[in-house]
């Protein structure tokens, strides 16, 4: 009886293979056939989307243009801050202002090279700005709205020079209006060859609006809309719904195709957010990015120290016509040169009123050509490349000076937050600052004569002014970082007719010793991440902004150093906590068995005592919901004192005795949400056990 159902299922089993096996020979048949059709039609839109190459013919340099580039280096230091160069697109025989015929910057690349200039990519310029040392002398090539061009021309002008560039990518019209915009498939191209770099200039939001009744227009990042059917401008949430959701997009787009996280921002037409009507975009950007980038700026703001306070950088922008001697002229002057010497010597440095080049610094000696009908004479050495100076001294000899009228004025700090002069006259002496460098802060009768020395010493907290080898002022700068600048020399005469003042001696020198102590928060190389490493913070004049695109960031200042701090207090401001998923923490006493962090997020502080990964919860409470918060720890010897708020939290901890120093941490549960941050951040008292 069983015989039969057993070859019945021996016949089943058989057709069941040879079912299988023509179903797997159908299916590679079909794979077969499909695979050629499926690589052409690859290739296809691979070549749709991706522009030939074009070959610029190597730029022909004579021997005396070689020398003469050369010589600009020549006198410029080996380690510098990078200058910011703008550029749009490449393109032959355009006739726009804004495009660069790539013959000219096949040259103007000939022409930094042959300098010493190097260039700097994203990574590098980053770790400067967060701390790392000073690179040598470079340029950063950077490139707005992501067009074509870059890659039709500029990648193999690249690749010839060794150099890299940077594009700033308007994502939502990549591969649109083609072959105006690059595509993602010349993107993915340009990013793998390793010298280019991909950042951001907004998803939809480089166009202009109407902000206004009368037709103005602005920038759509930068300013409310004005709606015609209400008669008034969107309104501030709408605003900052908009904006965020244009930043989500941008930073989905890099991340869809396969892209880094950018660190840096390009602000649409170079319009930065107004503060007082739109401060929401400047926090985004500074909470989203590590530095913004813009072209137009009340004052010089290359990539110097001191710029990092506000994550706001200048460039300079390279137009049509800009041959490679202008540009390489520009790049030096922008480039940082020391406090040393005369710096009447360099006439190429100086610029006057408006930043236009002063030209001849006879004006301020004497020995040119006069002053015409006009009654005032300014200049200033090196904006850029001053922009960072401080711990310097300036002296100068003023001579010419009557009686009836006329002045000469040395001003030190030009171009910072605390700049201070000396106007001197034939009797009188004042000491004048403020922006317009006009508000007059003291004044001394001198020796009336025709001649006095001015002796100015810049030093981190304080500047002193000298008359005469006897007369002294003292001004504080309350500035921190913001305090820095060079030097500028101004002459005004008297009545019509009478004779100019002049400078009969200049000269600059670096003050002897090591710069006075920096308060931790102007000292943005001290801070480290805890393990050593730079802290991926921008830090300085009482401020501190993490940035990268984890969702932990910390920072402590000096581990070493700070380890036997006691008896001091620690005061800043919490700001950002917007959202849920984000917290801030101060911690002191660092280090210690008694470490203490005061962790707050928007309704929530908690109070830990103890250091590593499993601390004792002191105080857990609940509080009322607030994107800021004003913490201060006082720490003693027998205990911490924590306050929030005006009383709104006080707490005190015992202390076993322990010694420590301070660190700040932030979470936020989502890469996409921008990070909290810290204001106001000081430390006062202090000693070291």
């Amino acid at each position: 009886m069983d015989r039969p159902v057993t070859g019945r299922r021996s016949g089943l089993t058989a057709r069941l293979r040879r079912g299988t096996v023509r179903a797997t020979l159908a299916a590679l048949t079909a794979l077969v056939l499909t695979v050629p059709f499926v690589v052409a039609w690859r290739v296809y839109v691979d070549q749709r989307n991706v522009t030939r190459q074009v070959s610029v013919p190597a730029a022909r340099v004579d021997a005396a243009t070689a020398a003469r580039w050369k010589a600009v280096g020549a006198g410029l230091p080996e380690r510098a801050a990078p200058v910011i160069l703008t550029y749009h697109d490449l393109k032959p025989h355009s006739g726009s202002r804004y495009i660069v015929d790539p013959a000219v910057f096949e040259r103007q690349l000939s022409a930094l090279r042959a300098a010493g200039y190097r260039t700097l990519g994203t990574d590098e310029f980053v770790a400067y700005l967060l701390g790392g040392p000073v690179p040598p002398r470079s340029v950063m090539l950077t490139f707005d709205d992501g067009t074509h061009g870059l890659w039709t021309y500029g990648d193999r002008i690249l690749a010839r020079h060794r150099m890299n560039a940077v594009s700033f990518l308007i994502t939502g019209r990549v591969g649109r209006h083609r072959p105006y915009y690059l595509s993602w498939q010349e993107i993915a191209r340009m990013a793998r060859s390793g010298r280019w770099d991909f950042e951001d200039h907004t998803h939809d939001l480089h166009s202009r609006t109407r902000i206004g009744p009368r037709g103005e227009l602005g920038s759509l990042l930068a300013h409310r809309r004005y709606l015609a059917s209400t008669g008034g401008l969107e309104s501030t949430g709408h605003y900052q719904r908009r904006v965020r959701a244009d930043f989500t997009r941008s930073l989905a787009d890099f991340e869809r195709h396969g892209l880094p996280r950018p660190s840096l921002f390009a602000y649409p037409f170079s319009e930065s957010a107004d503060p007082q009507h739109t401060s929401y975009v400047r926090d985004l950007i500074e909470r989203t990015f590590v530095a913004a980038m813009t072209d137009k700026t009340y004052t010089p703001e290359p990539a110097a120290r001191r710029s990092a306070v506000h994550q706001e950088y200048q460039r300079l922008e390279v137009f049509a016509d800009t041959t490679a001697d202008a540009l390489l002229a520009q790049v030096a002057a922008r480039t940082p040169v020391p406090p040393s010497g005369d710096p009447l010597r360099f006439p190429e440095r100086w610029t006057g009123i408006s930043w236009k080049p002063l030209g001849d610094t006879g004006v301020l000696t004497g020995n040119g050509a006069r002053p015409g009908a006009g009654r005032y004479v300014y200049g200033a050495y090196a904006p850029y490349g001053a922009a960072d100076w401080d711990h310097y001294a300036v002296s100068a000899r003023l001579t010419g000076l009557h009686a009836r009228g006329g002045s000469a004025s040395v001003f030190a700090r030009v171009g910072g937050d605390a700049t201070v002069g000396v106007r001197v006259s034939h009797g009188t002496a004042q000491v004048v600052g403020g922006r317009d460098r006009n508000r007059v802060l003291a004044e001394h009768a001198l020796t009336p004569g025709p001649s006095h020395e001015v002796r100015l010493t810049v030093d981190g907290s304080r500047t002193e002014a000298v008359v005469d080898g006897r007369h002294r002022f003292a001004v504080p700068n309350s500035s921190g970082v913001r305090g820095t600048g060079g030097i500028a020399l101004a002459l005004s005469r008297g009545d019509t007719g009478s004779s100019w003042p002049a400078f009969g001696r200049v000269e600059t020198a670096p003050l002897p010793g090591p710069p006075a102590p920096a308060a931790p928060f102007d000292d943005p190389s001290g801070w480290t991440d805890g393990d050593g490493r730079g802290a991926r913070a921008v830090i300085g004049a009482g401020g501190v902004q993490p940035v990268g695109p984890r969702g932990w960031t910390f920072a402590a200042y000096r581990p070493g150093s700070s380890a036997h701090w006691s008896g001091y207090t620690l005061a800043t401001r919490l700001t950002g906590l917007t959202e849920e998923g984000l917290h801030s923490s101060v911690v002191v006493r660092r280090g210690a068995p008694d470490e203490i962090t005061v962790r707050l997020s928007r309704g929530w502080i908690t109070l830990l005592s103890g250091p590593g990964a499993h601390p004792r919860t002191v105080l857990s409470r609940k509080l009322p919901e607030a994107a800021e918060r004003d913490v201060r720890v006082t720490v003693g010897a027998r205990t911490t004192e924590v306050t929030v708020g005006a009383g709104l939290v006080r707490a005190s901890v015992p202390a076993a005795g322990g010694t420590g120093g301070i660190g700040l941490g932030v979470y936020r549960r989502s890469p996409a949400q921008p990070w909290p941050g810290f204001e106001g951040c000081a430390v006062s008292g202090g000693r070291t056990a």
